[in-house]
């Protein structure tokens, strides 16, 4: 199963047309179905069902021939060509895309090209699904396993032999190495997660009982705990909003600039390679080597570049609205906690200890999640966040005490 086009000059002329003749109704088949989406936009369904009729003619017709030319085989090398066709697109032709639309400042074609590399890592993953699923007898796998495999070089007599890679084991690996970056990435949110659900209660418990205790009012506690609640929110999300967005513009930039001095400077560019290797143990004819060798993949020039020298990831950033979001939503949330007890209860020292209570509860809850989440000892990260919050609830109570005696009120 072929996952790229044949060099024409190795194809006899009758397979040469088949191949011109796959092209042209995959292209057609495409073009009228983009002319049938826009009719049926447009509000004119009997033409978008001949667009749509006509493509499905083109489609036909683009199936025999691949049969013709030999390119359908049996499902398990279908899925295999597939597979190695779909890992070739998201780990090097669309990053190729994207770099150069990033270099020509076309946006758009960025954007598109993104979205289309998310999805071709779904497809290699459901498609390593339904291969693993088929059951193939230990001939056939052991086929699959071998146009599947890494090439790796022949082993010095120094050297260890490399490693046997089983079917099973590629499988998995590409499942796990899709998801473990958005894995991690999510791990990164905690921070979002826990500076505001720490910090809305932190700062509404101190807020509620130092005017709980300066004036005593059920109505004062709730307008100004709600007020700070609503305001803390707004304040988060736009500094989180505002730190990620420039955390952004910032990675952004550093890949604009290592990308245009690729292109100005390509030989200091390979020489700063060189030295990165040198730097984790290779020697220097190995870590020449290793660089011209990477040095012929632009792409892969770039982002060993970029991940090495300054420490960044080019396809995973942050998202200033989700991290925004995130920030906002757990601050007034927790924010909620300690107001909710004066909501049933007038103020005295049953509404204040309620509200105390609940807080350093929800603080200790918020440090056991933290612990597992990053696997550290839970009872301490939530010990830790509970002195601080119990901290700031005795400050704000002092406060509150103190300040009216102090102005004279």
């Amino acid at each position: 199963m072929r996952d790229t086009l044949p060099d024409p000059a190795q194809l006899s002329a009758t397979d040469r047309n088949l191949w011109q003749a796959i092209v042209s109704e995959a292209v057609a088949h495409l073009t009228y179905a983009a002319y049938a989406r826009q009719a049926r936009a447009e509000g004119l369904p009997e033409v978008a069902a001949v667009f749509e009729r006509i493509a499905n003619a083109e489609t036909e017709h683009g199936i025999s021939y691949l049969q013709v030319a030999g390119e359908v085989g049996d499902t398990a090398e279908n899925l295999t060509g597939v597979i190695a066709g779909e890992t070739r697109e998201y780990t090097r032709t669309y990053p190729r895309m994207i770099s150069e639309a990033m270099a020509e400042g076309r946006a758009d074609a960025r954007a598109a090209f993104t979205r289309a590399m998310a999805q071709e890592k779904e497809h290699q993953i459901a498609f390593s699904d339904a291969l693993a699923r088929l059951g193939l007898p230990a001939s056939d796998g052991a086929h699959i396993a071998a146009t599947l495999a890494l090439a790796a070089p022949v082993p010095s007599a120094a050297e260890p032999p490399a490693l046997p890679l089983d079917l099973e084991t590629y499988i998995d690996a590409a499942r796990a190495l899709d998801k473990e970056p958005f894995h991690v990435a999510n791990l990164g949110r905690l921070r979002e997660v826990v500076f505001g659900a720490q910090d809305g209660i932190i700062s509404t418990v101190a807020l509620t009982t130092s005017i709980a205790a300066a004036v005593g009012t059920t109505s004062t506690v709730l307008v100004a705990g709600l007020s700070a609640a609503a305001a803390g929110m707004i304040s988060m999300a736009a500094g989180a909003y505002l730190g990620s967005r420039a955390e952004q513009d910032v990675r952004e930039a550093a890949i604009a600039r290592e990308m245009r001095e690729l292109e100005e400077k390509p030989a200091e560019e390979l020489a700063e390679l060189v030295i990165l290797f040198q730097r984790e143990g290779q020697t220097f004819d190995a870590a020449v080597h290793l660089a011209n060798d990477i040095a012929r993949h632009k792409t892969l020039w770039l982002n060993t570049l970029l991940e090495k020298k300054l420490g960044i990831s080019p396809d995973f950033g942050g998202n200033p609205l989700q991290d925004a979001l995130v920030m906002g939503v757990s601050f007034v949330l927790s924010a909620i906690v300690p107001i909710a007890p004066y909501l049933a209860l007038d103020v005295g020292p049953a509404a204040v200890g309620w509200s105390v209570g609940l807080s350093l509860a929800g603080l200790f809850g918020l440090g056991l999640v933290k612990g597992r989440l990053v696997r550290k000892s839970p009872l301490w990260q939530g010990l830790e966040i509970l002195g601080i919050g119990a901290a700031s609830a005795a400050l704000g109570y002092a406060l509150g005490e103190l300040l009216p005696r102090l102005l004279g009120f």
